[in-house]
């Protein structure tokens, strides 16, 4: 069968073998710079973890978001599963502890940075390590490395592998190697194939920009809106008059204006707020002098039409669920606006979970090839006897709801024995200490260790007319 390629370049298409790699990366990088296409300089270079920061910092929903991701991820239990190896618990003991016990920093903080490469694209921690008491080389601590101080990028020009980072120190700008063997490293290349990855913040950027513009707009709106500023009103030209042709002299006259300049300069509502005003009229200047309804002295409020405050506080609400959305925590806003139900938040949260979960998955098993191999490769350990690390799935556990599926069960026929762990872990969810443990075998009705005087040993069955059995 022909090569299509053949027709398409003119000429026999050339052979390639199957374990030799030919493709490259998606991002070219030159003198360790990745080269990108972003337009906007806050978004190039160093400078978009910057911008990032910067939301994360400012604006509330990503905040929220962005914390309770993280909490969640550092409550996941971790469990180190023993291999199938004679010393296999003792190993896996051994790795828990390196891991989880001897470095610096807690593991839990450990887990929460690492998942930070979801927003920010990457995330990098370097490991320093420590001889033990007992001669294992262990983990002295596990330090992050801020994402704007990571520079350049050392990558293996034939297969685009990352062979390591080289990081600016904020404190003298000396520039620093760090060899991809010595980091935990995690990246979300998934939507972009670079070393940074592409992270959750980079599709935050704009609707942060239209959220802090509708609030800026929404500030301009309340601080030039002059509904219900004070308005005073009196004969102020007309005493000043009098002033000028001797009738009334200018102390007086502040006497009289200065209640009424008091409460528009100084008006502040309390429950002693009141003003006393004369209620004397304007007349007519013809022979008649009849009275108006103008008052010489009157106090009101400025009053005004519609504005365009609800239209603002939509769109900044629309923003805010666009936000949320796109960090997966959009059941956190159910019920601001009087819509939703709990089916609705229960489905959204428990899909919220899932993303939780497969972020732990992917910290898994960097950890595992990151961490626990190089503990491994550092003191000399048996390959079969590593053990497998596994975190429990983050979930909301309903105490009722489990209690109410062990019930059915029972009343299907699936009683559970005294002695059943579902028993104790139910007590634990619901606050409670755990019950003494029940040893069926002391169990008075299922012992068989003592037979009473005249009865049946075990084994044997009692027949009547059987002379062999006792019966008569």
């Amino acid at each position: 069968m022909a090569n299509p390629l053949n027709n398409l370049f003119g000429k026999k298409a050339p052979a390639v073998k199957p374990t030799k790699t030919v493709g490259g990366m998606g991002r070219a990088v030159y003198g360790g710079f990745i080269q990108e296409n972003e337009k906007s300089p806050d978004l190039s270079g160093d400078k978009k973890f910057e911008t990032y920061s910067e939301i994360l910092a400012n604006t509330s929903i990503v905040a929220t978001g962005v914390r309770y991701f993280l909490n969640l991820t550092a409550k996941a239990e971790w469990s180190f599963v023993p291999a199938e190896h004679p010393e296999g618990q003792k190993y896996a003991d051994l790795a828990e502890e390196m891991l989880t016990q001897d470095p610096k920093t807690p593991w839990h903080r450990i887990v929460r940075r690492s998942a930070m490469y979801r927003f920010y694209g990457f995330s990098v921690q370097e490991w320093t390590a420590r001889r033990r008491e007992d001669g294992h080389i262990t983990f002295a601590d596990i330090a992050p490395r801020a994402q704007r101080t990571i520079k350049r990028w050392d990558i293996d020009e034939n297969t685009g592998d990352v062979l390591g980072m080289l990081q600016t120190l904020p404190q003298n700008q000396r520039e620093v190697y760090l060899p991809r063997q010595k980091v935990l490293y995690m990246v979300d290349d998934t939507l972009e194939d670079s070393p940074t990855g592409l992270g959750i913040f980079r599709h935050l950027v704009a609707p942060a920009a239209r959220l802090r513009r509708y609030e800026q707009l929404e500030g301009f709106g309340f601080e030039t809106d002059l509904r219900g500023i004070p308005i005073g009103r009196g004969p102020f030209a007309e005493l000043a008059q009098m002033v000028a042709d001797g009738d009334m002299t200018a102390a007086d006259r502040i006497a009289l204006e200065k209640p009424i300049r008091d409460f528009t300069s100084n008006h502040i509502k309390s429950p002693k707020l009141a003003l006393l005003l004369d209620s004397k009229t304007y007349e007519s200047q013809d022979e008649t002098e009849r009275a108006s309804n103008a008052k010489q002295w009157d106090m009101e409020l400025l009053k005004g039409g519609s504005t365009s405050f609800a239209d603002v506080a939509v769109a900044i609400s629309r923003v805010n669920k666009e936000m949320a959305r796109v960090l997966g925590v959009e059941q956190l806003l159910l019920g601001d606006d009087a819509a939703g139900s709990f089916a609705l938040s229960k489905d959204k949260t428990n899909s919220f979970f899932l993303l939780v979960d497969g972020t732990l998955r992917e910290i898994t098993e960097t950890v595992t090839d990151d961490l626990l191999k190089t503990l491994w490769q550092l003191n000399g350990f048996p390959e079969d006897a590593m053990p497998e690390i596994s975190n429990e799935a983050v979930r909301f556990q309903d105490v009722e709801q489990i209690a109410a599926s062990l019930r059915d069960m029972a009343a299907a026929g699936a009683v559970m024995a005294p002695n059943d762990p579902a028993i104790g872990e139910v007590r634990d969810l619901l606050g409670l200490s755990r019950p003494e443990a029940v040893d069926m075998d002391d169990d008075a009705g299922l012992g068989n260790s003592t037979t009473p005087e005249g009865s049946v040993e075990d084994g044997e069955d009692e027949i009547p007319g059987d002379p062999d059995n006792g019966g008569g």
